[in-house]
C-alpha cells in the first residue's frame, strides 16, 4: 500500500504527534508499505530528505513555535501526487490539511484525519461548557473535518466530546503507539550517578516523574500542592518535573510559597532522544491532567517499565490497570496513599512495572500500524464503494 502522511508537526517540532507520525510510519514502512511524510521546512525553502518532503513555510502568526504554509503548487507536492499515493493519513489541522485535500481531489483517493486534542478544552477552558462557545467550537470543527472520509481519535474518551459530535459516525478510535526500543534503554550505574548529581538527586530520594509541556491545563499544580502530605510519610520524596511551558513561572512561585524548593526539580526540556533517561532515574511516573486524549508519556513510561500514578481519566482506558500497573486517584487522600505504598515497597514497584512492560507491548509500533492497516483497507474499500455508487447515480 502506498501511504501518505501529512502533518505540521514532525521532526523541526517535537512533541506528541511527531512521536506518533514515528512510529506509525516505523511500524508501516517495516510491513513493507510504501510511506511518504508531507510536513513543513522550517525555513523558506523546500526540500527533500529520503521519504520526507519538506514544503517551505513561515512562522505563524497564532503560535511562535509553528509555522505555516501556502506552497499548495510546490513542485514536491506535484511530485507526490504523481505518485498517486492510495490513502492521505492527516495528523494536524492546518497547513497540512490544505496540502491533503488539493492531492486527495487530484488523485481521487480519500484521506482521513486524526484529531489529537481537545481543542475546545485547550483554547477556551472551562469556558468550552457555555452554550455560545459550544456552538462556537462545533462550527470550526465542522470546518476542519468536513472534508475527511473518516475522523480518527486516540481514545474512546474523544467520541464524547461536543465538537465531534456532528462526525458520530465517521469516527473511529485508533490508539497511538510508540516505538519501545526508543525507551527500554538502560542507564549504567554510572551514568544514572551522573544524572543524579547533575539534577541534585541524592541515592536516599525517591523520585516522582512528570515528564510534560508545562501549561495549566496539565495540572501539574495538583502534584505539587499534594507534596506536603506525602512529605509527612516519605520525607525523601522529590518531585522532578521535565519539560518547559508557560506555565512554569507560576508552578515555581508555588513550589516556593508551599517551601518546597529542596523537593521539586524543574529540569526544563530535554532532546527527545534522551527523555527515556529521566523516566529510567524515576521511581514513578506521576500525571494530575484531565486534558490528554492518549498521551505519549504514559506510553512511554510503559515502555520504561515503571508503575504509573495518575488523576482518574477515560484517556486512561487500556493505559492505566488500576492495582496492576499503577493506581488511579481521585483526591489528595488518595494520591498520598497510593503515592506512599509505591515509593515505600519495592518488591510492590517493581512488581507493577514489570506490569507496565506487559502492558507496553499493545502499544508498540507493530501493533500501532496493524490497527492502522485495519482501518485505511476499511476506508479505502467504502471509498471505492461510495464512488461506484455516485457513479451509477450520475448515469
Amino acid at each position: 500500500m502506498k501511504i501518505l502522511i501529512s502533518t505540521d508537526f514532525y521532526i523541526n517540532n517535537l512533541g506528541g504527534v511527531t512521536t506518533s507520525v514515528l512510529a506509525l510510519s516505523a511500524g508501516l514502512r517495516a510491513k513493507g508499505h510504501e510511506v511518504k511524510i508531507l510536513t513543513l521546512s522550517d525555513h523558506y525553502e523546500s526540500y527533500k530528505d529520503g521519504d520526507d518532503y519538506f514544503i517551505r513555510s513561515f512562522p505563524a502568526y497564532y503560535a511562535p513555535d509553528m509555522r505555516m504554509s501556502i506552497s499548495l503548487n510546490d513542485p514536491l507536492i506535484s511530485e507526490l501526487i504523481e505518485w498517486n499515493p492510495d490513502i492521505i493519513h492527516v495528523q494536524s489541522e492546518a497547513s497540512a490539511l490544505q496540502m491533503a485535500i488539493k492531492i486527495s481531489k487530484q488523485c481521487g483517493i480519500p484521506f482521513i484525519m486524526t484529531c489529537h486534542t481537545d481543542y475546545a478544552y485547550f483554547v477556551f477552558g472551562e469556558a468550552r461548557r457555555y452554550a455560545l462557545v459550544k456552538a462556537i467550537t462545533i462550527l470550526s470543527a465542522f470546518v476542519v473535518y468536513h472534508p475527511a472520509f473518516r475522523i480518527l481519535v486516540p481514545s474512546k474518551k474523544a467520541l464524547s466530546f461536543p465538537f465531534l459530535k456532528t462526525f458520530k459516525k465517521r469516527l473511529l478510535v485508533l490508539p497511538n503507539g510508540i516505538e519501545l526500543s526508543k525507551y527500554q534503554q538502560s542507564l549504567s550505574d554510572c551514568e544514572r550517578k551522573e544524572l543524579r548529581d547533575s539534577l541534585g538527586i541524592t541515592d536516599e530520594t525517591k523520585l516522582l516523574v512528570a515528564i510534560t509541556r508545562i501549561s495549566k491545563e496539565k495540572n501539574i499544580q495538583e502534584l505539587i500542592s499534594y507534596l506536603p502530605e506525602l512529605i509527612k510519610k516519605v520525607p525523601e520524596t522529590t518531585l522532578l518535573i521535565v519539560g518547559e511551558g508557560p506555565y512554569e513561572k507560576h508552578l515555581q512561585e508555588l513550589t516556593e510559597q508551599l517551601n518546597l524548593n529542596d523537593h521539586v526539580i524543574f529540569a526544563g526540556r530535554v532532546p527527545s532522544d534522551e527523555v527515556w533517561r529521566y523516566f529510567a532515574l524515576g521511581d514513578v511516573f506521576v500525571s494530575a491532567s484531565l486534558f490528554e486524549l492518549h498521551s505519549m508519556s504514559y506510553l512511554e513510561a510503559l515502555a520504561q517499565g515503571k508503575p504509573l500514578l495518575c488523576r482518574n481519566d477515560e484517556a486512561l482506558d487500556g493505559v492505566l490497570i488500576d492495582n496492576y500497573n499503577g493506581y488511579v486517584y481521585n483526591t489528595k487522600e488518595e494520591f498520598v496513599y497510593c503515592a506512599f505504598q509505591l515509593l515505600t515497597d519495592d518488591k510492590l514497584r517493581k512488581q507493577m512495572g514489570e506490569a507496565s512492560l506487559v502492558v507496553a507491548e499493545n502499544f508498540s509500533a507493530d501493533s500501532f500500524a496493524n490497527n492502522a492497516l485495519k482501518i485505511y483497507e476499511d476506508v479505502i474499500s467504502a471509498w471505492n464503494e461510495a464512488s461506484v455508487s455516485t457513479k451509477n447515480a450520475d448515469m
